[in-house]
């Protein structure tokens, strides 16, 4: 059986194989003034690791997941996230993001198709570089969570990671540093910090793709 891409997975996959938006557009979410930890890792010495933006269409409208990490994980607990975690030995990126996805959400990584890659991004806090990908189920993705790993799924309309007005800011103190924190804000979720930067490039992306489909 043939699969016809819809018309915004087509224009994706032809962008993500040209030169991407990168930093300029990670830099809109990040802090203000920027803020280096006191016990901040040498990126030299980064641990590899990989995320999934995957696509979806559901009722004529597309959407992608994040996650809410449990307590009990390593690093980044309790924030909303992408789903995917650090390489293992022997696999490459592509094939962590899709682990990762199945062993947090539950996602059967033959139903997802990898469209491309997105720009890496260090983060100094936890040491990890991470690697997003972008991938496209074909159908609503059967999702059951990890509740060892994951406290709740969340469904993204990408509508609205594509409207400006959820894109926020707040004052925030830490560690004694006064900063500014931009972030998106999906109904009840805020998100920030690397997750942020990677939405920003992907919203940046995105938006020269989403007007093929809305044209039709």
């Amino acid at each position: 059986m043939v699969t016809i891409e819809p018309p915004f997975i087509t224009e994706l996959r032809s962008h993500l194989a040209k030169p991407l938006p990168g930093v300029m557009a990670q830099i809109k979410m990040a802090l203000r003034p920027p803020y280096i930890p006191p016990l901040a890792r040498n990126e030299g010495d980064a641990m590899p690791s990989a995320v999934l933006i995957l696509l979806f269409e559901e009722s004529e409208e597309w959407s992608f997941f994040l996650i809410e990490r449990s307590h009990a994980v390593e690093s980044h607990r309790g924030q909303i996230s992408l789903p995917g975690g650090a390489q293992e030995q022997g696999e490459s990126l592509e094939e962590t993001a899709l682990r990762e996805t199945n062993e947090e959400i539950g996602v059967i990584p033959a139903s997802v198709k990898i469209l491309g890659a997105m720009t890496p991004l260090f983060i100094p806090v936890s040491g990890f570089r991470v690697h997003p990908f972008v991938g496209w189920s074909e159908s609503t993705p059967e999702a059951t969570i990890d509740e060892i790993e994951v406290a709740a799924l969340h469904k993204i309309r990408l509508d609205a990671l594509l409207d400006d007005s959820v894109v926020k800011l707040e004052q925030k103190e830490i560690r004694e540093f006064d900063v500014d924190v931009p972030y998106f804000h999906f109904e009840q979720l805020k998100v920030w910090g690397a997750t942020a930067a990677i939405l920003s490039e992907c919203k940046d992306l995105f938006s020269k793709c989403h007007f093929v489909e809305k044209e039709l």
